[in-house]
């Protein structure tokens, strides 16, 4: 019974990633901002969720938000490319981009099932995203470039079990940060 809801889950979100814009972008933000720690964006916080301090991320994580009940958190941090990947990157997409990034996961994050890399565009600024359930943990990793540098944004559950619609809603909340970002 638990493996038919996880085929069901992920047939729903299989077919919400084939439209061109995977989730909605119209989550309800706040009007207060974060601040990336290394200055290069910010943006809106949503409804229901909280930015952590600067003092208390890890050096690689440049922006963190937790679900005010503590069960989903979002971050952001940097990918390091060499200048070839750099190159290839902006010649080939940010599928590519979302590949390289997959490969950099944790190898017990990636043991379950992955929904492949797809390439959108949100505002005119393009993004690469996958997902991946392990453990009944799911994430949905969104890649992007900002003034020459790549970043990716993961948003995952922490606890509960979540339905269809919540993880939608989770992806949504990624989407409209996402969509409120300023240089």
């Amino acid at each position: 019974m638990k493996q038919n809801i996880s085929v069901v889950i992920l047939a729903l979100l299989l077919s919400s990633c084939a439209a061109s814009v995977p989730y909605a972008t119209d989550y309800p933000l706040t009007h207060e901002l974060f601040h990336s720690r290394d200055g290069m964006f910010s943006g809106k916080i949503p409804q229901g969720w909280f930015s952590t301090t600067s003092d208390s991320l890890a050096p690689a994580v440049v922006v963190s938000m937790i679900k005010n009940d503590f069960s989903a958190v979002l971050s952001v941090k940097e990918l390091k490319l060499d200048r070839l990947a750099a190159e290839r990157v902006a010649k080939d997409g940010y599928a590519l981009l979302a590949h390289l990034s997959m490969g950099l996961q944790d190898e017990g994050s990636t043991g379950g099932e992955t929904i492949d890399p797809k390439e959108f565009e949100v505002h005119g600024r393009k993004y690469g995203s996958y997902e991946i359930i392990s453990g009944g943990v799911w994430k949905r990793i969104v890649v992007f470039s900002l003034r020459g540098r790549f970043y990716e944004c993961e948003s995952y559950t922490v606890k509960g079990n979540w339905s269809a619609d919540a993880l939608s809603r989770l992806f949504s909340v990624q989407q409209s940060v996402l969509a409120s970002l300023s240089m």
